[in-house]
């Protein structure tokens, strides 16, 4: 099922290729999301086609068109010398036709997307940062809290923050530098735990597939799950809690299922840590299945990765990489365990 801020997005998108103000970038998103959801492809080619008047309201439309213009002569307005023949009148009102019905089909919609935004916003959620693949975006909170978001990424938080409470709402993943405030403790929702804490630094994932993982930098967090048992833990710094496992589809909060949970240390190599190390535009891997390192790389450099061999899909490496070149990243992981690889546009074929 698509979520709703999916939902929206096709819309927008939708609405601004009806109506002629799409880019070249919108195009490409409208498209990858029909790709993945094949239930909205009917529907945008109903609409996306051109309109085709039947005989009946084509007559009543020439009809409507032929009494204006007689009106406009009357009053002066327009010249009958200037009036088109019979011929080209029913060819300029099919034009018409076929440009006006499209153009209304994009107005419903953008008005229904505006509608439907425009009540969420006054009755939820006041500000939205949220990044595609490939990019990433700093936020400075009222707090004085600074949040970096990596790619494929969502936080939102209400009108109420900071005079009530300092809540925030995280899809993705986020490293936070949370400002003290020892009377309003800061609280991350997310769809697998809630995080609390009054002054840290840590990096937060929660993943579509259901996988969670909070690494502690430095403070205290205390993390409660939203598992039918409604398990807590506290973290120290250093200490990193994983839920799920990483790479797999994981069952959601909602489904009797209790997800495995394991508690270790951060992973440091060099000067690096691990877990934070695409905040300083790096990627580092340890003992990391190829078929998890491409997930990373897919947010990254915003592409698709398709295995056709399992054994490659398996294949572990370990190593510190920029995240500024794609090519660069598997040619060295080819070094080290040979593949066949090929790069089509944003498909990525491992072979």
């Amino acid at each position: 099922m698509m979520d709703k801020i999916l939902e929206n997005m096709f819309f927008r998108l939708f609405a601004r290729k009806l109506s002629g103000s799409a880019t070249a970038e919108d195009l490409e998103q409208l498209d990858e999301i029909l790709e993945q959801h094949p239930e909205l492809q009917f529907f945008y080619h109903e609409l996306i086609k051109p309109a085709q008047p039947n005989a009946k309201s084509l007559e009543k439309a020439e009809q409507s068109f032929t009494s204006d213009v007689m009106k406009m002569q009357l009053s002066g307005v327009w010249d009958h010398h200037e009036l088109p023949p019979e011929k080209s009148r029913r060819g300029l009102v099919r034009k018409i036709y076929r440009i006006v019905v499209p153009a209304a089909a994009a107005l419903i919609i953008a008005m229904l997307f505006l509608n439907v935004n425009t009540r969420k916003t006054r009755t939820t959620v006041s500000n939205e940062t949220a990044t595609t693949r490939g990019s990433k975006s700093t936020v400075k909170l009222p707090d004085g809290t600074t949040v970096m978001l990596n790619a494929n990424s969502r936080l939102r938080y209400d009108e109420t923050f900071k005079k009530n409470n300092r809540e925030v709402t995280l899809e993705g993943e986020a490293y936070f530098d949370v400002a003290h405030d020892a009377s309003s403790p800061f609280i991350i929702h997310t769809n697998n735990a809630d995080i609390k804490v009054l002054g840290t630094t840590f990096n937060v994932r929660s993943m579509k597939n259901g996988y969670f993982e909070t690494a502690l930098i430095k403070g205290k967090v205390s993390v409660s799950l939203n598992d039918l048992q409604k398990r807590n833990f506290v973290l120290e710094p250093g200490e990193k809690l994983m839920v799920g496992e990483e790479g797999r589809e994981n069952a959601t909060p909602e489904k009797e299922h209790i997800k495995p949970v394991k508690i270790d240390h951060i992973t440091k190599v060099d000067s690096l840590i691990a877990e934070t190390s695409w905040t300083q535009d790096q990627l580092v891997f340890v003992d990391k299945p190829f078929a998890e390192i491409a997930e990373v790389l897919e947010n990254a450099f915003s592409v698709k990765f398709i295995f056709k061999s399992e054994k490659a899909r398996l294949y572990r490496y370990n190593g510190v990489y920029s995240d500024t070149d794609l090519n660069e990243i598997l040619k060295i992981l080819d070094c080290s365990k040979h593949f066949k690889y090929r790069r089509e546009k944003h498909i990525v074929w491992i072979e």
